[in-house]
């Protein structure tokens, strides 16, 4: 009985060490996956000594915090304004602003969120970073501005139109993680917000991590005031988006009551629509 009882406790505790080491190694091979989202200099470089023209550099500040931003280096009235979801960076971007057509129209625009890539690494709350980019925003005070917000950052780009409607002249809400009991969260959720997994991944992972499990929160207390928006509104929704639930475009549909809106739902796109459907989107800002 006793050499029973410890076959099947060694059974289990190998069990256990090779569900632990699975999980490590999906961690490891996500973190691998993942690292697009952390761009170096010389990468920059590279990208726009190939495919000119580079943008400039700067930091903004808001309440002692840096915002890291990349900006165009033409002279437009219309400024196009684009937001990064989680995680993410204003590399995500590259190739909207060295975009010729687009150039034509806009002077671009891409910042990092609090807590991602160059910017303050202390992560905020989607009202905290709608401030932080009014600041950034108020250093171009003579042009009409279209914000563009994709994933998480598209709660932060609807927040800019509600609180500054004077500021937003249009708004795009891409692939939208904007309803607050939509959220998503996997059965590696939870996990990956703990102390021992954290160890194994990249900084810009973990705060993503840590942002998800305070953003249902922040979305709630969204929802009494998107009637607040009167700019005219594009929701770009794929239907085969894993990453948030397919009803949020439907549920800004809902919810955006005062302002003339454009819901387009794509069936066979997923997540990454500012890649999959940039042909669209383009269209679209460069319509009149």
């Amino acid at each position: 009985m006793k050499s029973i009882y410890r076959l099947i406790k060694n059974t289990s505790l190998k069990a256990y060490s090779l569900i632990a080491l699975a999980f490590v190694c999906c961690v490891l091979g996500l973190s691998a996956c993942l690292q697009g989202f952390t761009t170096s200099a010389s990468q920059v470089d590279e990208y726009y000594a190939a495919l000119p023209p580079k943008p400039d550099f700067s930091y903004a500040e808001y309440e002692h915090k840096k915002i890291y931003f990349a900006q165009s280096t033409n002279v437009r009235h219309k400024l196009l304004f684009l937001i990064h979801g989680a995680p993410g960076a204003w590399f995500g971007y590259k190739d909207y602003l060295n975009d010729s057509l687009l150039l034509q129209k806009f002077k671009i625009v891409a910042a990092d969120r609090f807590g991602y890539n160059r910017s303050d690494r202390k992560l905020a709350t989607i009202d905290e970073q709608a401030k932080a980019f009014y600041e950034l925003l108020k250093k171009y005070p003579d042009y009409e501005i279209t914000v563009v917000g994709r994933s998480y950052g598209a709660a932060i780009a609807a927040k800019l139109a509600m609180d500054y409607p004077a500021l937003v002249k249009k708004l795009f809400l891409i692939s939208p993680a904007c309803a607050p009991k939509l959220e998503k969260y996997w059965w590696f959720s939870k996990p990956v917000n703990t102390g021992l997994v954290k160890f194994f991944l990249p900084s810009y992972v973990n705060r993503a991590s840590e942002e998800k499990f305070s953003h249902q929160e922040d979305l709630a207390n969204l929802e009494k005031d998107w009637r607040k928006i009167h700019c005219p509104v594009v929701i770009l929704q794929g239907g085969k988006d894993w990453i948030i639930d397919t009803q949020n475009g439907a549920y800004l549909d809902s919810m955006i009551t005062e302002a003339p809106k454009q819901f387009i739902f794509l069936p066979e796109n997923g997540h990454l629509l500012t890649e999959e459907r940039k042909d669209l989107i383009k269209d679209l800002l460069l319509k009149p």
